[in-house]
């Protein structure tokens, strides 16, 4: 059996990750932008039952996508690239730049896209496009000067190509304005757009992020095989690529189906890793992450389902099929995955900064501690009913529905921030910790999370936690 042998250090955290800032700035970007979709949702989740045309559900999609997926994403990478590829970041200089371009040009982009101000719409588009643009020199030269190129390495770099193309042709949809300059071509752009953001950037994203954190929590990233992790990443991509491709060119109804195939099985693959995970796992205690993987796999793998089949059945573009799986990529996905993932790396980096310099002098909390899992569990099942709520709306033309899932999603990201609000307590409550020093390498809550000492996992002994 061929499996993975992760060589990074302890936890999140290495001598080479960058201030904590950086990527906070980001995580927090993204948490205010969910506390206006917790306003926003019961009224504007309707807007999935009407047209891709409609500059209400583009902006409010581009909300979403941008505000939260890509600012967590962003943020996420720069903490996690320097530890996982154990080299210092390209720049942390440009990393705050790019931050400072990302916020402003989303703002001005959204008022410029729903209000139809041209003029504003294009300086949110020139200050994305230099946001992200950063974003990809930084992560491309921190790549390069890497010798350590895993199967997560090349997850981050397919993805990374992915968003720069993607980005691209959005840049060019904002370019050609409500006025439509590319014509015909339009629809076309606006589709190959979606499939390289959503299947080439965020899907082989979080699949990477997904191999290393999962196996870290629960003890099994030696357990991840290399030839499905490569078969899982060259179809789920590939398949992106190539649908893009057979979008943008029209190159006809059989290679689409062929492409879109090609990245179902891929991420079906992905989806039995993680079972393969979960089942070995070496820490068999409940942990809140899982349950967000379930459904978000299980949500990307029925967007993919629904895809196939719209191409199967030659459904018209204007079909509710379409709306349904690209939201199911979005919501279900990308921002369920995102969920999870945020409660294990926000309570991660508050312990290692709050608590670390306090290990092994004073009883230190566990992980599970920083928030609260019963508060965690009802805003999963609040979320998991919204996304599938919704997806029944689009599905079957039911306003009401679409009230009573947007009702629903704004208790799940609700509880969200109950706990980040909880966790940031933590922070006050640690201020006598000493911050002379940095913790040591390897460091990690005992009893969470792996402890890698000599390049192999090894089962944590036990400790006492208050």
């Amino acid at each position: 059996m061929t499996t993975a042998r992760p060589p990074m250090g302890g936890g999140l955290s290495s001598r080479d990750a960058p201030p904590l800032d950086l990527p906070f700035r980001f995580f927090l970007t993204a948490l205010a932008v969910v506390a206006l979709l917790v306003v926003l949702a019961p009224w504007e989740a309707r807007l999935a039952q009407g047209s891709f045309a409609d500059p209400r559900l583009v902006a409010f999609v581009h909300l979403n996508t941008l505000g939260v997926i890509g600012a967590v994403i962003l943020g996420a990478s720069f903490q996690l690239l320097p530890v996982v590829l154990q080299a210092p970041l390209a720049s942390v200089r440009y990393g705050r730049l790019a931050w400072c371009c990302y916020v402003p040009g989303i703002i001005a982009f959204l008022l410029g896209f729903s209000q139809g101000w041209i003029p504003v719409l294009g300086l949110g588009g020139t200050l994305l496009a230099l946001a992200i643009g950063l974003y990809g020199g930084i992560v491309i030269r921190t790549l390069a000067s890497s010798a350590q190129r895993d199967i997560v390495f090349w997850h981050v770099a397919v993805a990374v190509a992915g968003l720069l193309t993607g980005a691209a042709l959005g840049v060019l949809l904002a370019m050609s304005g409500p006025g439509g300059l590319l014509g015909g071509f339009t629809f076309r752009v606006l589709a190959a757009h979606v499939a390289l953001m959503l299947g080439g950037w965020v899907t082989p994203m979080l699949m990477g992020v997904a191999y290393r954190l999962v196996g870290m929590f629960t003890l099994s990233e030696d357990q991840i095989h290399v030839p499905t992790a490569w078969a899982g990443l060259g179809l789920s991509a590939g398949g992106a690529w190539a649908f893009a491709a057979t979008l943008l060119f029209a190159l006809g109804h059989v290679p689409a189906v062929g492409a879109a195939t090609a990245a179902l099985l891929g991420l079906c693959l992905f989806a039995g890793q993680l079972a393969r995970l979960y089942r070995r796992r070496r820490r068999r205690t409940f942990d809140i992450h899982i349950p967000f993987m379930i459904v978000a796999t299980g949500s990307a793998v029925l967007a993919l389902v629904l895809i196939v089949d719209g191409l199967v059945g030659s459904r018209p573009a204007s079909a509710s099929v379409w709306r349904a799986a690209v939201w199911l990529l979005i919501a279900g996905w990308a921002e369920t995955a995102i969920q999870g993932f945020l409660y294990k790396i926000g309570a991660f980096l508050t312990w290692l900064h709050r608590y670390a310099p306090l290990a092994g002098r004073r009883r230190v909390p566990k992980l599970e501690d920083l928030y609260g899992r019963q508060t965690a569990l009802v805003g999963w099942a609040a979320w998991t009913f919204g996304v599938a709520a919704e997806t029944a709306a689009i599905l079957g033309g039911a306003p009401l529905l679409a009230y009573l899932a947007g009702g629903a999603l704004s208790l799940g990201l609700g509880a969200l921030l109950v706990n980040a609000a909880r966790m940031s307590t933590h922070w006050r409550a640690a201020q006598s910790a000493p911050t002379a020093r940095r913790p040591a390498q390897g460091l990690a809550p005992v009893g969470t999370v792996p402890v890698v000492t000599t390049g192999r996992v090894e089962r944590p002994s036990s400790a006492t936690h208050s």
